[in-house]
């Protein structure tokens, strides 16, 4: 790693206090006292409510140089779109709390390790990163998805994730299965591909971690390429083929099979047959027939390895 010149910097500090295991005065020493033996002027704030990330960034991020978000995907996502209101934009970090941190695995930053993260931004390289666009609406850091399982991050209680990480998921997993319905789509790509037909699964990320199960190999995926990865699982036939298809997907990274469409896109429209739920980073995006995914590309700057 290299070693950073953060003398007279200034640093914002974006603290979810619900992610992870609610140690936030520790978190708080932990991060203060490291950034400021940096020569970091380090302004720390804590999260009250939805939105009140994305607010605090839009309408102050521009005094910052850096800014750092601690705790989960979602509260990252709420980073990026207020960054992604300013003319100039600071340098981001990340100090992952939250119970997936499929980002965070993505850009090999450090999970439940307060000091090797903020090591990554102290010493690491701030890399140029794609974000998406969804409706032409908010911006999204690695995943936009409909289908099986999408739910179960923001239908398991908070006191369960925080409790369990991402094993308080797999206690809804047996309903999930069950709640799984085939979803009628027609897809066109900025390359001219169309694809028609039922899937149970869609998702379009810039990641190489899904949920926290499913892994895309790295090779596949270029984080700042201008492409997303488009990975659509088709509706089974019954029950046995749906869990051979994931469970060699999520062990065996078998994304040739059968079932399986994994294709690279700037763009991606999506016409349903019936309003769908869709997630947004991890979070609930609420119900859409018509969906537009459009990569931004090189739009943030974030520390990694």
């Amino acid at each position: 790693m290299i070693k950073n010149d953060f003398d007279g910097k200034r640093a914002l500090v974006v603290i979810n206090p619900i992610s992870g295991k609610r140690t936030t005065n520790q978190q708080l020493f932990d991060i203060t006292d490291l950034f400021s033996t940096q020569g970091l002027e380090t302004t720390v704030y804590t999260t009250r409510c939805r939105h009140d990330a994305r607010d605090l960034v839009a309408k102050r991020g521009a005094d910052f140089d850096i800014i750092v978000c601690r705790g989960g995907d979602g509260t990252f996502n709420e980073l990026v779109n207020g960054v992604m209101q300013l003319e100039t934009q600071p340098l981001l970090g990340y100090i992952p709390a939250g119970s997936t941190n499929d980002l965070a695995r993505t850009l090999r930053i450090p999970i439940n390790n307060n000091a090797e993260a903020i090591d990554v931004i102290l010493n690491g390289q701030p890399l140029y990163n794609d974000v998406g666009r969804f409706n032409g609406g908010d911006y999204f850091s690695y995943i936009v998805s409909c289908g099986a399982f999408i739910d179960i991050s923001f239908n398991t209680p908070q006191k369960q994730k925080n409790r369990w990480g991402r094993m308080a998921y797999f206690a809804q997993a047996p309903a999930a299965i069950r709640g799984i319905k085939p979803i009628a789509m027609h897809i066109t790509t900025a390359e001219g591909e169309e694809i028609e037909g039922t899937f149970a699964f869609c998702s379009i990320t810039n990641s190489s971690s899904i949920g926290g199960a499913l892994k895309l190999p790295r090779r596949l995926v270029g984080l700042n390429d201008g492409k997303f990865e488009l990975l659509l699982a088709h509706y089974p036939k019954n029950f046995a083929e749906l869990t051979t298809m994931f469970s060699r997907a999520a062990f065996l990274q078998d994304y040739k099979q059968p079932g399986l469409t994994l294709l690279h896109t700037s763009r991606a429209e999506f016409k349903l047959t019936e309003p769908t739920t869709w997630t947004v980073d991890g979070e609930n995006g609420g119900e859409h027939d018509h969906v537009v995914v459009e990569n931004v590309h090189n739009a943030i700057q974030i520390f990694r390895r």
